[in-house]
Formats: structure tokens, C-alpha cells, sequence
């Protein structure tokens, strides 16, 4: 296991990668979210590795975008755009990877942190945790997060949630389909391990293109 932003971890034929930001609930910032890119396009060229898995260390999976370097951005309209790019992509990323990758989470999972977590192929959710998009609360558009969400609700539902900015308990997101397991949250990431190399059967080209295939829906049906 590596030291850093990003610890890593081999179990068998799958990359756990955990977000190391504990004492900021795991925020995104600028070289949190440049450190798990590298980690991911690593693990994603690794042949030795079939799935992979994000976790986190600390109480919480991610709290979203760090909100003071967000404040600090507000003054630089270049380097807010520039950051802006760098979280799609990393909301993005997992579709261009020809292995699962799956989200384990627990305590919370908020605003960027529930984009990551759907940008994801599947998700398994600890019960006792929740997602949500609070943007709306802060007086700040979920821009990012909308195409996301569209991805797995109907545009109606996706537009409560979003304006609304309110928690979504497990039950609800399983209901939803945001997240593909609910578990108690000692559970987690074993079921999530199980979860990534149950759907690791394809070769990464197949299951690249089956990725796109998918994509190709972009939003839930109304």
C-alpha cells in the first residue's frame, strides 16, 4: 500500500484505490483529483489488474469539491474553468477503462463525491450512509453533477434532487438504481471486491464496448 493522496492496494486481481484526505472528509481538490486520475489510468493499463475498486480512508467516502479552493477560484475565472475541465474528466474517466470499476461507500458521499461515485460502473452503498447533491443549499449551480445524475433518473427526478439539494438514504438510491448494493458498512468493501470481479468476465475491449454501448442511452428513459 502506497503513502500519499491515493493509497493503493492489490487484492488478487483488483486495484482498490482509497481516497487519502481524511481530516478534509476526503474533499476533491485540485491534487487529489490529479493523483486518483493517475492512479486510475495506472490501474486501467495494468494487465495484471481486472477490476478496480474506490474506496476511501476515513469515516466519510467524499464530502465533494474542496470548498476553499473553490472560494479561492471564484477571483480566477481561468484556473476555475481549468478545474471545471479536470473534474469532468475525472467524472468521466471510468467509461474510458476496459475493467469495472466499482464505488464502495460509506459515511457519505456528497456534491462531487456522488459524481464520482456514479461516474463509476456500480456502486455499493453502506446503510447507514448517504448521497446527495447539496450545491442548491449552498446557492451554487450542480452544473457538473447534472449530466451525471441524467445518466441513471429520469430529467423530473433528476431536477428534484438537484434543486432541492436534499440526502438520498440507501434505500432510495438503491431504488433509483444510483447505487447497485446496500450493505452494512463493515460489509462494504468486500461486497463491493465481489461486486468488480463478478462483472470482470470480458476482455478489456469487449468491456470497453460494452461501456459505450451503454453510453450511447446517456439519459434514463422518462
Amino acid at each position: 500500500m502506497s503513502e500519499g493522496l491515493i493509497l493503493q492496494e492489490d487484492r488478487g486481481r483488483t486495484r482498490i484505490l482509497r481516497l487519502n484526505r481524511p481530516e478534509k472528509r476526503n474533499a476533491l481538490n485540485r491534487p487529489l483529483i490529479e493523483a486518483l486520475l493517475q492512479a486510475l489510468e495506472q490501474a486501467g493499463g495494468d494487465d495484471g489488474i481486472a477490476a478496480i475498486l474506490l474506496a476511501a480512508n476515513g469515516a466519510v467516502f467524499c464530502a465533494g469539491a474542496d470548498l476553499g479552493e473553490m472560494r479561492a477560484l471564484r477571483e480566477d475565472p481561468v484556473a476555475a474553468e481549468a478545474r471545471r475541465a479536470l473534474s469532468k474528466a475525472l467524472f468521466a474517466v471510468p467509461g474510458w477503462i476496459g475493467k469495472p470499476v466499482v464505488a464502495a461507500l460509506q459515511g457519505a458521499a456528497l456534491g462531487a463525491g456522488a459524481a464520482l461515485a456514479l461516474g463509476c460502473d456500480m456502486a455499493v452503498l453502506a446503510d447507514e450512509a448517504v448521497l446527495g447533491f447539496p450545491e442548491a443549499r449552498h446557492g451554487m449551480l450542480p452544473a457538473l453533477m447534472a449530466p451525471v445524475l441524467l445518466r441513471h433518473v429520469p430529467p423530473r427526478r433528476a431536477f428534484e434532487l438537484l434543486a432541492t439539494g436534499r440526502d438520498i438514504p440507501p434505500a432510495e438510491a438503491l431504488a433509483l438504481g444510483l447505487v447497485q448494493r446496500v450493505v452494512p458498512a463493515a460489509a462494504v468493501l468486500d461486497e463491493a471486491v465481489t461486486l468488480a470481479e463478478a462483472a470482470a468476465l470480458l476482455p478489456p475491449p469487449d468491456l470497453l464496448r460494452l461501456k459505450e454501448l451503454l453510453m450511447d442511452g446517456k439519459a434514463a428513459p422518462a
